[in-house]
């Protein structure tokens, strides 16, 4: 998983999006050419990319520290819970 993870990180979400685009157009262009079946072909490229972006956007480790968010945001309800007593 992290080897998946780092060769993410080498490719920007941006050229994800833009494979995406451009396969579209690509897809677009074969069909006008008449070339049907790679048009098919092509088309069904663009939700792999999006798919790889969205993988990456969701898996990515975080830098922040979850256990210290969360006895932050556990305190700050104790807190307001004694305040208000």
């Amino acid at each position: 998983m992290d080897t998946y993870l780092k060769l993410m990180e080498a490719v920007p979400t941006q050229a994800y999006l833009g494979a995406a685009v451009g396969s579209i157009a690509l897809s677009a262009i074969l069909r006008m050419l008449g070339k049907k079946d790679a048009a098919v072909f092509v088309g069904q490229w663009p939700p792999t990319f999006i798919l790889f972006a969205l993988a990456y956007k969701i898996l990515r480790p975080g830098n922040e520290d979850v256990a210290q968010e969360g006895h932050q945001a556990v305190q700050h309800a104790s807190d307001l819970i004694g305040a208000s007593r």
